[in-house]
């Protein structure tokens, strides 16, 4: 492909990143008695795609709103918003075209337990929104993932063999319904819950959905027409799935375990490659991919953050290293730069009696649940990038 002068391409030179944003202190704060300041986690970010905010989750149940800032050496950033959900946060997305600018674009969704659907005011916190599905008694009925389409009209939800998708100018309990497999036993469609789902960028209306049954389905976004079914994560539950920006390639994450493949969907179950990192727990370690094509990044559990090149499928670095799981990734959506936020932080057991009054070994595990924001030094010129064929070699 053609090179351009926009696109980032990482320095040869060390170090390769450096820290230009860090928020930890409100992750301490206890918002009950069962949950110790220790163990309020965080579960993921997501930046905005005016690239001006990122949105946390964690084990207290509160999205919180950061904004990005460049003064590194300013005290530790608080948020600047929360939404307090009623239960456990599943997931939660940006609508596509937010901008900052435009204050009714400004909106995110989020799904938590035994709650429906609902749409939050980026600017205000208010709930804008309410999304209601019910199951076949009447009940409400939570979503397990949730994702706008491409166009930002329409909200699709992953149940139990099922999606439902709201139509986001009619609020309530207007959906319609598609399921995937006819019962749990049935060996066709796509059993297990629907754990994550991503709209090919491209625009051709399709969209992949991973289950915890341990399958990646390929749909159309119209009729819900099964394109492809992909299975190699062992039987595993699918924890996250992503359309690479040219729309060619899929990439999907599975829990316990350490491969991320990437899929050549033009040629339907082909491996082009398999990156690693340590992923052995039931925690979500998520991954994302840079607007350009050429990078992928990717937390681990043992703290670092590994940036692989698209190009030749190899590690390029692994400098980052947190205090804690890396469990949340998300570039921020500039093809000239790279800048990564990352949540770092698992679930742990409170600390000895005899240990609670060391100020120091307190401060350090106080520090392990947090935001950090990690910008990569470019080296000029770059390309847009897509995997290599030639180069596919499974690592």
């Amino acid at each position: 492909m053609a090179a351009a002068a926009s696109y980032f391409e990482l320095s040869p030179q060390a170090p390769a990143s450096r820290l230009v944003f860090h928020a930890h202190e409100e992750f301490q704060q206890q918002r009950s008695p069962s949950l110790s300041a220790f163990n309020n986690f965080t579960k993921g970010v997501k930046v905005s795609p005016d690239g001006l905010c990122m949105l946390t989750n964690s084990e207290d149940h509160v999205l919180r709103l950061f904004e990005m800032s460049d003064d590194v050496q300013a005290p530790a950033a608080t948020s600047i918003l929360q939404a307090k959900e009623g239960g456990a946060v599943y997931d939660f997305a940006w609508y596509p075209f937010m901008n900052s600018q435009v204050p009714e674009s400004c909106i995110f969704v989020s799904t938590s337990r035994d709650q429906p659907v609902h749409m939050w005011d980026a600017y205000t916190g208010d709930l804008r929104a309410t999304y209601r599905a019910y199951d076949h008694l009447d009940e409400i009925a939570a979503a397990n993932s949730i994702a706008f389409n491409t166009t930002g009209d329409k909200i699709f939800c992953g149940f139990d063999r099922m999606i439902r998708f709201f139509d986001i100018s009619q609020p309530s309990r207007d959906f319609k319904a598609r399921p995937l497999s006819k019962t749990r036993r049935s060996r066709e469609g796509q059993r297990g819950i629907i754990s994550t789902i991503h709209f090919n960028p491209d625009h051709s209306k399709i969209y992949a959905a991973g289950s915890y049954g341990g399958t990646t389905c390929i749909y159309t976004e119209d009729r819900g027409e099964e394109l492809l079914c992909l299975r190699d994560h062992d039987g595993k539950g699918i924890t996250q799935v992503q359309f690479s920006p040219d729309g060619r390639f899929l990439f999907t994450a599975a829990r316990r375990d350490s491969r991320i493949h990437c899929w050549d969907i033009r040629n339907s179950n082909q491996i082009l490659y398999t990156f690693h990192r340590i992923a052995d727990t039931n925690q979500r370690i998520e991954f994302d991919l840079h607007c350009a094509g050429r990078y992928l990044a990717s937390g681990s559990q043992d703290g670092k953050v590994l940036l692989y090149d698209l190009l030749t499928g190899e590690l390029v670095d692994d400098g980052v290293r947190l205090p804690d799981a890396a469990n949340g990734v998300s570039f921020f959506p500039d093809p000239s730069a790279a800048r990564v936020a990352v949540t770092s932080g698992q679930r742990h057991y409170d600390l000895p009696p005899d240990m609670e009054d060391d100020d120091e070994v307190v401060k350090r595990v106080e520090s392990r649940n947090a935001l950090h924001v990690y910008e990569y030094n470019g080296g000029g010129s770059g390309a847009a990038a897509e995997p290599s064929e030639t180069n596919a070699s499974g690592m």
